[in-house]
């Protein structure tokens, strides 16, 4: 009798231990997102913003002091920087250092300013591309061109420059399609955010079961790495080894975007291939009562006397797929609903060996609230969307306010961004990062508030310097450490400085070809590496980085990369040495020095490194510079062409403080 006892406790205590194993711990991010309370600070007098109490509680408690601040010179190219991508003018820095108003009022006058600016789009819309891995380029095999992914760039630019509310980011950019409308130019736009779910990499020699499936693999990384910072995608083939999401979750995703049609520009032997192009701009002009038809049909436009008109043509649909053309196309990569199906699962992920289908949307990922229903004729997505943007979604406001600190600090308050599950880290200040969430999603979803918020704390403002325990400064962030441009900001300053930089955008197409043999075939930029427009702009071709991007840790856009990877090596110096690209910004901007009205030499010399450095020269350094231009050789440009090299290759150019 004690021996059975026995053996029944053991078998209920094994049981015990198999059921614990086979759920997994849920990560600290499913937890409510709520409002922490406050802590207790002693300097309270130190204090700008409720960011800053988070920050000084941790600081006291390790018996730290924050530094001084910084000076009004480094501040202002800090943050315009962060705000623009380039250096501050002159005139700018003047204003800026003779405002009379205490720095509270005079800074913040500074970032409305610079959030005002069309040039905050530009800077802030590269971020969220690193995270969607956008190019302009397939990839993989055949690496086609993408020529109308430049339309969902300049929609992300557009986007953030008018403060759209992040939710509202989130929804046009997997169900913008589906969203109604007020007029067609909102609909064009919405069908141009999808075009988030369009970037895969793909191998487009294989048209089957495994291509779909990729592509599917793609959408659901993007979208749940992107927006939620979870690694769904782990799940392809077997339940995620760390955090409790199953198999069975990933197809029932997989089912919303076996439901999707995708026009990623790739079209088929027959030029009507399931991956062509939406034409927005046809399509948008159809009154609502034809964009059924025209959804399974060609449609044209014919010319009457006064008037475009739209006649929708019954045509052949190309093999079940709808592929809308014009005589003018104006095309856009995007989505739209498809036959409404769920995914059955791939045992070991094998494409052929299939096993039950999920209900599409039907997630059961604990601490998560699940899906609403979706209407049997739908793909889902509209549902997704809204699942991913409620309030009630405890990660989508923090992943992205963790971004935005990360932007702004050169590492996240949770350091792994792009994911939040089990094996990511926990955050170093997880109050903190409530804390902001809470204001991010009480303030409407505005990133602008929620940046313009963080800026003004005494946090960003500090100076360098030295803590007591300097190892931990990054994690505490007592002090400020210089970080270093990135390649946008680098290529753009020197246009800046040689005067060659155009503010505008490039008008059309900006890649063309599709691989393969022959020169007009090679998929190529229509613009040089050179070309005076702002980095963004160049298109970003799979395999085909320039060497500057390489050189500068641009990241491969065929992968997520919510943080670029820094490094430090002796060939980015060298870069500013001997690069023709350099050679030939410091030329221009000696000439455009050399050709001001006859200031003296003094003069010279400080505007130059107002222009290259952003801050005057002290007596030494223009003694020096003074020393340097005499003891040259060659001619006059020649011996200023050299100097100003020499200040666009110290290290002080390429690192913002």
């Amino acid at each position: 009798m004690h021996l059975r006892l026995l053996l029944l406790a053991i078998w209920a205590s094994a049981a015990t231990t198999f059921a614990g194993e086979a759920e997994a711990p849920r990560p600290w991010s499913f937890r409510p997102l709520t409002r922490p309370p406050v802590p207790a600070v002693k300097a309270r007098d130190w204090l700008k913003d409720g960011t800053d109490v988070f920050i000084l509680a941790r600081l006291e408690a390790e018996g730290l002091t924050p530094v001084a601040d910084a000076d009004r010179i480094t501040l202002l190219r800090r943050a315009t920087y962060d705000l623009t991508g380039l250096p501050p003018t002159p005139e700018e820095m003047d204003t800026f250092t003779r405002d009379p108003a205490p720095d509270d009022a005079a800074f913040a006058r500074v970032l409305d300013r610079l959030l005002a600016s069309p040039r905050f789009g530009e800077r802030w819309a590269r971020h969220w591309l690193d995270v969607v891995h956008y190019a302009d380029s397939v990839g993989r095999t055949m690496n086609a061109s993408f020529p109308y992914a430049f339309r969902y760039r300049d929609y992300v630019i557009d986007a953030f420059n008018a403060d759209k509310p992040f939710d509202r980011f989130v929804t046009e950019q997997l169900a913008g399609d589906l969203l109604p409308t007020r007029n067609p130019a909102e609909r064009a736009e919405n069908l141009v955010a999808t075009g988030f779910l369009t970037f895969a990499s793909l191998d487009l020699t294989d048209r089957g079961s495994q291509f779909e499936m990729d592509r599917i693999d793609d959408q659901i990384d993007i979208t749940t790495r992107a927006f939620l910072g979870l690694t769904v995608a782990c799940a392809r083939c077997h339940d995620h080894k760390t955090d409790p999401i199953a198999q069975r979750d990933y197809y029932a995703l997989g089912g919303i975007f076996l439901s999707t049609r995708t026009y990623s520009g790739q079209v088929g032997p027959d030029g009507l291939g399931p991956n062509g192009y939406v034409d927005e701009e046809e399509l948008v002009r159809l009154p609502a009562a034809a964009v059924t038809v025209a959804r399974n049909t060609v449609v044209a436009r014919t010319q009457t006397a006064g008037t475009d008109q739209m006649d929708a043509m019954a045509m052949r649909p190309a093999k079940g797929y709808p592929t809308v053309f014009a005589y003018r196309p104006e095309r856009v990569m995007g989505v739209s609903e498809g036959e409404a199906q769920d995914c059955e699962l791939r045992i070991k992920g094998d494409p052929r060996d299939r096993g039950e289908a999920p209900p599409r949307g039907k997630l059961a990922i604990p601490g998560l609230p699940p899906l609403t229903a979706i209407p049997a004729g739908a793909s889902g997505r509209a549902q997704l969307a809204a699942w991913i943007a409620s309030r009630q979604n405890p990660l989508t406001a923090r992943v992205f306010v963790n971004r935005a600190w990360q932007h702004l600090f050169g590492s996240g308050l949770v350091r792994t961004v792009d994911d939040f599950g089990i094996t990511g880290e926990a955050p170093t200040h997880p109050e903190l990062l409530d804390h902001l969430a809470v204001r991010f999603v009480e303030g409407g979803w505005s990133v602008k508030k929620l940046i313009r918020a963080i800026m003004l704390s005494h946090t960003y403002r500090l100076g360098g310097g030295e803590v007591k325990t300097t190892a931990l400064t990054a994690d505490l962030y007592g002090a400020r450490r210089p970080r270093r441009l990135e390649l946008e900001p680098l290529r753009d300053t020197l246009l800046f400085v040689s005067g060659e930089l155009k503010l505008e955008r490039p008008a059309g197409i900006q890649v063309a070809g599709f691989g393969g043999k022959g020169r007009e075939a090679r998929t190529r930029s229509l613009l040089r590496d050179d070309a005076p427009y702002r980095t963004i702009y160049l298109p970003a071709l799979r395999s085909l980085l320039p060497s500057m991007h390489e050189l500068f840790d641009f990241p491969d856009p065929s992968q997520i990369k919510g943080q670029r990877e820094v490094t430090t090596v002796a060939a980015q110096a060298l870069y500013f040495l001997n690069d023709d690209f350099v050679g030939q910004s410091a030329s221009r901007a000696a000439e455009a020095l050399l050709a001001e009205k006859a200031p003296g030499e003094t003069e010279r010399i400080e505007r130059a490194y107002l222009r290259t450095l952003a801050r005057r020269p002290s007596k030494d350094e223009i003694a020096d510079a003074q020393q340097f231009i005499a003891g040259g050789q060659g001619s006059e440009a020649t011996r200023w062409t050299l100097f100003v090299q020499a200040l666009l290759a110290s290290a002080e150019f390429r690192y913002i403080p």
